[in-house]
């Protein structure tokens, strides 16, 4: 979108923004530390901005800056400005939840206690509050059963249906979406990102936050990059192109070339027929599982895994994929069939040899522990391997509410790999992470894989990363029987 046909001054103005946090360090020394640095965009009505960075980056703290709801310690300097407006805190708390609506990155922003469907009516502020909700249900793909369900009782993909549903219904002329599209199977990132653009159609600015460079090029008018807070390069989706000789930074040009579809390449050797060892193979044998009220989830499955083999599984959001991989790794009891490593049932003390990495890793962690106490409650004390994740000294001593869903992604994946596991499940492993990052540990967790024997179900959406990693793939839909 042209900037010069814009008829209205921008929605949202962004001038030379930086954002600093008050930090205390031994002898109660006063510093700061910058993680937003000079940043400078504009939202006309009508338009879809992309905000791309690696985790961490700060993203998720300009979301935060726009909404008015930073911490006390927080230092803000330039402008924010809605609507030629500046945004003060007065205005701010005006606005939001009216005029500036969010799709939150954390399913955890449901409440738990409260119906779906009545959660999705609340939002509603004028009309027939049960259809509107039953309308914008059927619009995300969401089932009329849903409606009656609470958070706990959905799929990761649900969930965050109900996220955008929420946003969708308000009245709210600013969207503000923060990775709202992670670990959605294909048809539900379609039906999105469609009703995304029927938002900017009707006028509404969007500011698209996410690491998932190509579901934003699907739908944004311009990209602006992220690299540790700042602002590297504001791009033209068409830009995205062939081997990225448009683009002028070397940062976006590897997240663009980091994609699975362009030159990433897990550097993992795939296994020939019969090359592993079957005798030492996780069996899943006429697996049953539902849960109290409802049908079954799937019924008489039956699935094998040799060590050091990548065996990729897809389907649908909310088809039993999640919950497959639960009874798998022992947090859920199957009603009926049998798990087997070597032909006898995992033993129960000590850690579990088959290791799930959560989808949702903010679910998976214990919010009163510090990062540090996660990693060695699982033996994971390998500095040098956590130094390959990515996991950086200081965030040790930091509790998971201070790192971001990426950084808590990296401690899921390595606290995952201790010397114990013989089989790992990966669930939308790397869903929260850039493109870059992405490859980066997926080259890791296979070298580990092949250096240990280690055999691995990885469960995705991404069908271009699946094909990459893996010796073969499996529909979900063919094995569940329901």
């Amino acid at each position: 979108m042209n900037e010069k046909t814009h008829k209205y001054p921008p929605l949202l103005e962004v001038e030379d923004f930086s954002l600093s946090f008050r930090a205390y360090k031994k002898g109660l020394k006063e510093t700061t530390v910058e993680v937003v640095k000079r940043l400078s965009m504009t939202i006309h009505q009508g338009e879809i901005v992309a905000v791309i960075g690696a985790s961490g980056s700060g993203k998720s703290l300009l979301v935060n800056a726009i909404l008015g709801i930073l911490p006390d310690h927080a230092i803000c300097k330039g402008q924010l400005k809605f609507k030629g407006k500046v945004l003060t805190k007065h205005l701010q708390e005006e606005l939001r939840g009216k005029k500036i609506s969010m799709i939150p990155q954390s399913v955890n922003s449901l409440n738990p206690l409260m119906k779906v469907g009545k959660q999705v009516q609340e939002a509603i502020q004028a009309g027939d509050k049960a259809e509107i909700q039953h309308d914008i249900f059927k619009q995300v793909g969401l089932p009329t059963n849903a409606v009656n369900k609470y958070p706990f009782e959905l799929s990761g993909g649900m969930a965050r249906k109900v996220l955008a549903a929420t946003a969708m219904v308000s009245s709210a002329e600013l969207i503000v979406a923060d990775e709202p599209t992670p670990g959605l199977d294909p048809k539900s990132l379609e039906e999105t990102v469609r009703q995304i653009k029927e938002l900017a159609l009707n006028g509404k600015g969007i500011m698209f936050i996410s690491h998932d460079l190509e579901t934003a090029l699907k739908i944004a008018d311009k990209v602006v990059v992220f690299q540790a807070g700042e602002t590297i390069e504001t791009a033209d989706a068409n830009d995205f192109s062939g081997t990225g000789d448009n683009l002028k930074h070397p940062f976006t040009k590897a997240l663009w070339n980091a994609l699975p579809q362009n030159e990433f390449h897990p550097g993992y050797v795939k296994n020939l027929e019969g090359e592993s060892f079957p005798s030492e193979s996780l069996e899943i044998k006429s697996i049953s599982y539902k849960y109290e009220r409802g049908p079954y989830v799937f019924k008489n499955l039956d699935l094998m895994i040799r060590p050091n083999e990548i065996v990729g599984i897809h389907g649908y959001s909310g088809s039993g994929k999640t919950t497959m991989a639960q009874v798998i790794a022992g947090y859920l009891k199957p009603e009926t069939g049998s798990i087997q490593i070597a032909g006898r049932k995992p033993e129960r003390n000590g850690p579990h040899p088959v290791q799930l990495v959560w989808q949702h890793p903010e679910k998976a962690i214990n919010p009163r522990w510090q990062m540090r106490k996660v990693l060695k409650e699982s033996n994971m004390t390998e500095s040098a391997l956590l130094d390959e994740f990515g996991i950086k000294q200081e965030w040790l001593t930091r509790w998971p509410s201070e790192l971001s869903g990426g950084e808590l992604q990296r401690f899921c994946i390595a606290r995952a790999l201790h010397e114990n596991t013989r089989y790992l499940i990966a669930d939308e492993m790397t869903t929260m992470l850039d493109a870059v990052t992405q490859a980066r540990l997926w080259q890791l967790v296979l070298k580990l894989a092949k250096e240990r024997n280690i055999g691995v179900l990885a469960i995705s959406h991404d069908h271009s990363l699946l094909r990459r990693i893996s010796d073969r793939i499996i529909n979900f839909q063919e094995i569940s029987h329901v």
